[in-house]
């Protein structure tokens, strides 16, 4: 089964601009997050959130909401920003 993907501007305008080797890299990762493919990904609970993730993609993080139906991606970023409000 293959969930809806939503990515908020923030997120998709820092994914955009990364370098193509890095974009790449984040792209395969999201792919196979949305075919639940994620046996190879390094995922984490956010923990006082139960509903959201974190995947990290070297040093890319990015922190999503996953349903049955739906991969929302809310925030993307370098780990040494992402967690900052």
């Amino acid at each position: 089964m293959v969930r809806e993907l939503r990515i908020s501007k923030k997120a998709n305008k820092f994914i955009v601009s990364l370098p193509e080797r890095e974009r790449r890299s984040v792209k395969e990762a999201i792919e196979k997050l949305i075919n639940n493919d994620t046996e190879t990904l390094d995922i984490k609970r956010l923990l006082p959130y139960p509903k959201e993730f974190r995947l990290r993609v070297g040093n890319i993080r990015i922190l999503f909401r996953s349903t049955k139906e739906q991969l929302f991606i809310f925030k993307a970023g370098y780990r040494g920003d992402i967690y900052k409000q």
